[in-house]
């Protein structure tokens, strides 16, 4: 009985853990589960927005999850600033998501050869990680938060067009790619 009482205890608190785990993932996500479709929360962040309350209904979202420390985020606004200039006119909002704050971000853009050109929403953690969580690769599925950045999405009338972790030249190809097929 003595050896099996430890085991017994051990098991129980595995079990514990693991719900615990399950409650916690429910949790975070649930904040978004009475949305229709995917692109509300978003939708309700520019609502939100005094700024950006009047792009709400654009059509095509192309959506980047960055932040001021990580270095291929920093290597790609150039690239994104340019697909902004050649798609703006054609009712696509270019947004970019930080958990950071808004104060710290403008701090570091100063120091920036190439500023921001597209929209940006600050210390945006529960939206962040609900949009981690559309990610088609179901091997980044169970909490895995944050998955990495910088991260890309396209989102056109309510459907996920495209979503890629990581940056690279090819990236920036695909999101143009994405960007002609659609428009």
């Amino acid at each position: 009985m003595k050896k099996i009482l430890p085991l017994i205890l051990t098991i129980s608190f595995i079990t514990i853990l693991i719900a615990n785990t399950q409650l916690t993932n429910w949790n975070n996500s649930r904040i978004f589960r009475t949305y229709k479709s995917i692109d509300e929360p978003i939708r309700d962040a520019l609502s939100n927005n005094d700024f950006l309350s009047d792009e709400r209904d654009t059509e095509i979202l192309v959506i980047n999850l960055w932040a001021t420390w990580c270095q291929p985020c920093q290597k790609e606004i150039p690239q994104l600033n340019k697909l902004l200039e050649k798609y703006e006119q054609d009712n696509v909002l270019f947004l970019a998501l930080t958990t950071e704050q808004q104060q710290d971000v403008n701090n570091w853009m100063e120091l920036q050869k190439y500023p921001f050109l597209y929209y940006q929403l600050f210390e945006q953690h529960d939206l962040m990680n609900y949009l981690f969580e559309l990610n088609p690769d179901l091997s980044f599925k169970n909490g895995q938060k944050p998955q990495g950045l910088p991260t890309n999405i396209i989102i056109k009338n309510k459907e996920l067009i495209y979503f890629h972790t990581g940056y690279s030249e090819e990236t920036i190809e695909a999101i143009e790619k994405t960007l002609k097929k659609i428009l």
